[in-house]
């Protein structure tokens, strides 16, 4: 019983020592200190001195030696004073005290690091997170650009059967270095039927078009239902409806689509369900409403369908009750008895005007004998009927003081002062 007893002792007197204590762990206090200030000069990318941290068996095997951090390099680099010329990391501000100790002590415990963990600098972590976050986008690939779709170009750019001698559509390069095109039907406008849309169907490298302001109807439509690097199409201001955007759901490319001031309603919107591109869907003045735009949400979640601005129905205004001003005392101390006023008991004379009221003030024992009692009806100077708003008030410290001013104003109004 007496070895049970000195046992359990040692193993408690132990555990209060440090058996207990918790080792430093690597992905909370080690991998974070590493991957911020250590990977960028000694990772995948760049590997100064010829050293690499980002992998265990080659940090262990270069700067770190397990249970032994006094002869491992890297701690005795970072623990240098901050003026040391071989101090890591030689740019920014040293690791702050808990740092340092935080890896001394982990080297110490045997420099644990789980097997198969490739540390990634913190900035090359923050741009694959950034870029997971990012929404997927169409791959579109640009293709060798045929004779047929050269004439095709050619014959939307001389503005043939358009019947204006500077009637054309503009047909070019989206940008730079690349075969895609960027079609604009906007700038002909009403003069463009389905018949001009025909060359169309041979520009393979189609990305944007604008058919806004024209004449098309689903049959114009009929010739870009096989663009598939179409990712840009704006069918604003136009005579299209539900059957025009079935003509089109094959466009899987698709990101953005104007049907502003269409005829489209929420059974056309409902063709675009298979479009995971889209992202933008402009629909302000159509036969769109929220539901269907909420409706195509579930199917699209990335999706943005703009309805428009609503104009915010106006409520009346609720007319505010005018606060009733509170009568203020023309004195601060009582007539009767000299002390504080209290601002409940007062005694208030009305005139008719300023004019009245202000000779009262300058002598209000001069016109005394005229009032009759607080509350009067008529103006004590001139006799008329009184402006509610023109009051002298005088101010009492209870009840029975003014009592007894009411009782005869004459004999305490001497008293009243400012």
């Amino acid at each position: 019983m007496k070895r049970i007893i000195a046992l359990t002792a040692t193993v408690t007197a132990l555990g209060l020592n440090g058996w207990a204590e918790d080792k430093v762990d690597f992905a909370k206090s080690i991998q974070g200190v590493l991957e911020a200030r250590c990977i960028d000069c000694h990772g995948s990318k760049k590997q100064k001195g010829d050293l690499r941290l980002d992998k265990k068996e080659l940090a262990l095997e270069e700067v770190i030696r397990p249970g032994k951090s006094a002869e491992s390099e890297l701690y005795k680099h970072i623990s240098l004073p901050a003026d040391h010329e071989d101090i890591m990391p030689p740019k920014g501000d040293p690791l702050t005290k808990e740092q340092i100790e935080a890896i001394k002590k982990w080297i110490d415990e045997g420099a644990n690091w789980p097997d198969g963990l490739v540390l990634v600098s913190a900035k090359d972590r923050a741009e694959a997170k950034a870029a997971a976050a990012r929404l997927p986008e169409p791959e579109i690939k640009e293709v060798p650009v045929s004779d047929a779709e050269k004439a095709a170009i050619a014959r939307l750019a001389s503005g043939e059967g358009l019947g204006e001698k500077y009637a054309a559509p503009l047909v070019m390069a989206l940008a730079q270095d690349t075969k895609l095109i960027y079609a604009n039907f906007r700038l002909v406008g009403k003069n463009v039927n389905d018949g001009h849309l025909a060359p169309l169907a041979d520009i393979r490298n189609l990305s944007e078009l604008d058919l806004g302001n024209t004449q098309i109807t689903v049959a114009g439509l009929k010739h870009i239902s096989k663009a598939n690097s179409l990712t840009k199409l704006s069918l604003a201001n136009t005579a299209i409806d539900d059957a025009g955007l079935k003509q089109i759901e094959g466009l899987s490319n698709l990101m953005s689509l104007n049907l502003y001031n269409t005829k489209v309603t929420d059974a056309g919107l409902a063709s675009l369900k298979n479009m995971k591109f889209l992202r933008k869907v402009y629909a302000w003045q159509s036969g769109v409403t929220e539901q269907g735009a909420a409706e195509l949400k579930k199917a699209l979640p990335n999706v943005d369908v703009n309805l428009g601005f609503k104009l915010a129905k106006a409520e009346p205004k609720k007319e505010e009750k005018k606060k009733e001003a509170k009568p203020v005392a023309f004195n601060k101390k009582c007539p009767v008895s000299g002390k504080d006023v209290d601002p409940a008991k007062l005694f208030a004379i009305s005139f008719c005007c300023g004019n009245c009221l202000g000779d009262f003030t300058k002598d209000p024992a001069k016109h005394i004998a005229k009032v009759k009692g607080p509350d009067n009806k008529k103006c004590p100077i001139s006799g008329k009927d009184i402006d509610a708003s023109k009051q002298f008030v005088i101010g009492f410290c209870c009840g029975n003081c003014l009592g007894d001013f009411t009782k005869d104003p004459a004999k305490h109004i001497a008293k009243v002062k400012k």
